[in-house]
Formats: structure tokens, C-alpha cells, sequence
């Protein structure tokens, strides 16, 4: 079975326009990593916080290991939690932070090995109200892998880390998914997200827009290639739509989804254009799609569709 699933999984809160939880279905196995990503207020924080027990979901059921998710229950004794704020006593040592979390579980697991993969082995005298909160962030992770879960829910777990410490820590928990245990994490960082995830979870005001593998995700807007065209002037968006591409708006920005010949075509046709001061553009940019413009676009599409 898998290790934890959401089945139809609603929660609505008084005076919000829309769910922040909307008939949310999604499953994790063991030894993957589920990554959730979507703006602020998509519903990221409130369907983890569900999974583990800290909310009730208003309709739907959330599981782990075959068993309902209620307040307080079982299942904290196999699933590790980190969440975006802290409740550690401030004038804790971090090793007594740890040896406290240690002493919850009759086998500990790996302690010293998760100590010095996420290097604090160096900061075990340090206050915790001392610590940068990237350091924090990183306390906060080992706690919750202490007990050998079967499952990690981490909630933005590289926000304050710098890019070598955001490495470090992908590759721990990929060295955590090598050993079964499954991942449930989120991110604000769409290229994180498409470089580190095994399936993806695209939610926007609390719907999923997207999921599934990253491949099939990045193919979900039309193509493999995108088009970025910089330019605030509106003929450019006329001369893209005569040549039969659907453009999307970003500031100055205008992104087009297709085949590599398709808009490699497409460019040369506006510097043509440019060329004989028929539309004006700063620069075109060809290359493979990334996750952010698959976002970008659905987004847009669900936009126009509720319009």
C-alpha cells in the first residue's frame, strides 16, 4: 500500500474565497520523493499539515499506512515533521535538542550519521536561539528524521540555506529515499523542484493543476521548448498569434510552448520583422521548457477558465 495518500481531501476556512484545500487526491510510496510546489497561499502548507495530523480536513480522508490521520495519533511514531516555524526551547544546547528527540524513540536510527550529514557536529554546544535560521532549519530536519520514519514531511525545508548547504541537503535526503523512506516536501523553487523531485504536485488556490513525474509535467504545456521574447510591445504578441502560437505574459516577458523547429521558425520570423521595423523586441531566448513555464501556463489556463 502506499505509505500515506489523500483521497478527495477539502478544508475550507471562514471568509477565504476559495478552499485552501480543494478535493486534493495524491499518493507516496516508499523511497520517493513527492515535491508540492505553487504560489504563496496555494494550499502547500495546509495539505502537509493535514497529512500529519494537525489539521482536520473539512471533507475527504487522509492516510498513512492504510490507517485515518486524527489529532495526536499513531502515526507520529513513524513520520518525521519539519515545519516552516520551530518550537524548540530557545536556551536548549543542540546537542540536548537531539538527545531529547533521541530519547523519544526506543531505536534512535542513524543519529550520528544524520549529525554529520547535515553538519552540525560543529554546533552541538551552540544555543538554539543562537543559530542562524538556516542552521535552525537544518536542527529542525534532523529531529525529524531521528527515529527511523518511514515517511519525511518537510515544509520548504531549504528556505534560508545557501546553494551549498541546499545540495548537501538534497543529497541527504535522497540517501534517506535510497533507504525507503518516502519524501514529502515543498519548495518555492521551481528549478529545485524539477532537478531533485521523483513526482510532482502543482497546486494553485488549492487545486491540482499538475502531478506526476517531472517528464510528464514538463511536457504538459505543448512541448519541450520555449520561446522567450522581451519586449512591451503589443505587435509582438500580434506577429506570435499570426503565426498560429498561443503566447503567455509575464511583465515584459512572452513565453511560447512548442517543438524545437516550430519556434526556432518562429523566432527567425520576428528578427525579420525587427529587422525591417515592423515590431521591436531587446532580445529572443530559445531553449528547453523548464517548470516554471509549464506553471506559468497552466496557471493561466485554469485562470481563463474560471473567468
Amino acid at each position: 500500500m502506499p505509505v500515506a495518500s489523500f483521497t478527495g481531501v477539502t478544508r475550507t476556512y471562514p471568509g477565504l474565497s476559495h478552499p485552501a484545500v480543494d478535493n486534493l487526491s495524491f499518493t507516496i510510496e516508499s523511497g520517493e520523493v513527492l515535491v508540492i510546489v505553487g504560489a504563496n497561499g496555494s494550499g502547500k502548507t495546509t495539505a502537509m499539515e493535514i497529512l500529519c495530523g494537525l489539521r482536520l480536513p473539512t471533507s475527504g480522508r487522509a492516510e498513512f499506512l492504510g490507517q485515518p490521520v486524527v489529532p495526536g495519533g499513531a502515526h507520529r511514531n513513524w513520520m518525521g515533521v519539519q515545519l516552516q516555524v520551530g518550537g524548540l526551547p530557545q536556551r536548549l544546547r543542540v546537542r540536548e535538542a537531539l538527545k531529547a528527540a533521541e530519547c523519544l524513540y526506543r531505536d534512535a536510527g542513524d543519529v550520528d550519521v544524520i549529525i554529520d550529514a547535515l553538519g552540525l557536529r560543529s554546533r552541538m554546544s551552540q544555543m538554539v536561539d543562537k543559530l542562524s535560521g538556516g542552521w535552525q532549519r537544518r536542527l529542525d530536519i534532523a529531529i525529524a528524521c531521528i527515529g527511523s520514519p518511514r515517511l519525511l514531511v518537510l515544509d520548504e525545508p531549504t528556505s534560508g540555506l545557501d546553494p551549498v548547504a541546499r545540495t548537501a541537503l538534497w543529497e541527504f535526503l535522497r540517501d534517506r529515499r535510497s533507504k525507503g523512506v518516502a519524501v514529502l516536501t515543498s519548495t518555492h523553487d521551481l528549478a529545485e523542484a524539477e532537478t531533485y523531485a521523483d513526482h510532482l504536485l502543482v497546486l494553485d488556490e488549492g487545486r491540482a493543476i499538475l502531478r506526476g513525474p517531472v517528464s510528464e509535467v514538463l511536457s504538459a504545456a505543448g512541448g519541450d521548448h520555449r520561446l522567450r521574447v522581451l519586449s512591451g510591445d503589443p505587435g509582438c504578441l500580434s506577429a506570435i498569434r499570426a503565426q498560429g502560437h498561443t503566447p503567455l505574459e509575464a511583465g515584459s516577458a512572452i513565453s511560447v510552448i512548442g517543438d524545437s523547429g516550430g519556434l526556432t521558425v518562429l523566432r527567425e520570423k520576428l528578427e525579420r520583422l525587427r529587422d525591417a521595423g515592423e515590431v521591436k523586441f531587446s532580445d529572443v531566448l530559445l531553449g528547453s521548457v523548464r517548470l516554471e513555464d509549464v506553471f506559468a501556463f497552466a496557471a493561466a489556463g485554469r485562470k481563463k477558465e474560471t473567468t
